[in-house]
């Protein structure tokens, strides 16, 4: 199965989750609206799959990666004739600068000269290999596209992108995009899958500006204990919600709000409350 595919087929995945967890609306809105529009990546989208097809697939760069020229003035006839050939040329590729390209290629001998980085893609494996299960609990079909899978299926590898790949940074990041959540999701979803768990799930984190510093971080226990569990909530809340055919956004009743606790002096973490119904 290809990128596209994968990403067009029904089954949640960690996306799914992470929509479902901000509200159901926000899910239905996305995945189930029949005049749903699909949103166009984001330039950080489309300079992450230029890495990881750099990294992880080299070999697929010209098949999957179109460099926009830069040369091209499209206030003239002829360049107009040139970026209508430039664009039919690129259909279905994701499209980056020249500058955007440049940048990917330096990320990605940052990433190369990091021994631990190094190392770890250097071990036999396959990149983007899809793995479909479905739920005991729910009966949702599922999903999961690990980055870098070992051959022996004992190491999940994700490259990132990421602003600040300091242990600080990333920690900070995994709270933002639920990284938790998807190192879970994926070693649950193998081992659905194939029967057999791996035993690592190892994040390679690479800064997006100069000097590209790369990180390695391997998530552990509590991290995916956590991850676990809350996939766990995501999922159980969409099929309820798919079993009522109910789609709110956020509570239906009249809420409290407080200030937050930065805002107080208060310590500790912030507790919330979830609702049932949905």
């Amino acid at each position: 199965m290809d990128n596209a595919d994968y990403h067009a087929h029904p089954a949640v995945s960690k996306s799914h989750l992470d929509l479902i967890a901000r509200s159901p609306l926000h899910y239905w809105a996305r995945y189930l609206d029949p005049d749903r529009v699909a949103p166009e990546p984001s330039p950080q989208m489309r300079l992450g799959t230029a890495l990881h097809t750099h990294v992880l697939e080299l070999s697929r760069w010209d098949e999957e990666i179109a460099v926009a020229p830069g040369d091209i003035n499209r206030r003239t006839k002829e360049g107009r004739e040139q970026w209508a050939a430039f664009e039919a040329s690129s259909a279905g590729k994701t499209v980056i600068t020249a500058d955007d390209a440049a940048q990917v290629m330096a990320m990605g001998r940052a990433v190369l000269r990091h021994p631990a980085a190094a190392m770890l893609l250097g071990l036999p494996g396959k990149a983007e290999t899809t793995h479909m299960w479905t739920d005991a609990s729910t009966g949702l079909e599922c999903k999961c596209r690990p980055d870098w899978l070992t051959d022996d299926g004992s190491i999940v590898v994700d490259l990132k992108t990421t602003k600040d790949a300091s242990p600080r940074g990333f920690k900070q990041s995994v709270a933002n995009y639920r990284y938790h959540v998807q190192a879970a999701w994926y070693l649950h979803g193998l081992e659905q899958a194939t029967g057999n768990r791996p035993d690592q799930f190892i994040f390679i984190c690479v800064e997006s500006t100069a000097p590209y510093a790369v990180a390695v971080y391997a998530a552990d226990a509590e991290m995916i204990e956590r991850g676990h569990d809350q996939a766990m909530r995501d999922l159980a809340k969409l099929a309820v919600c798919r079993a009522a055919d109910h789609w709110p956004s956020y509570s239906e009743q009249i809420e409290t709000l407080s200030l937050p606790a930065w805002m107080t002096g208060a310590t500790g973490q912030q507790q919330t409350t979830e609702i049932e119904t949905y």
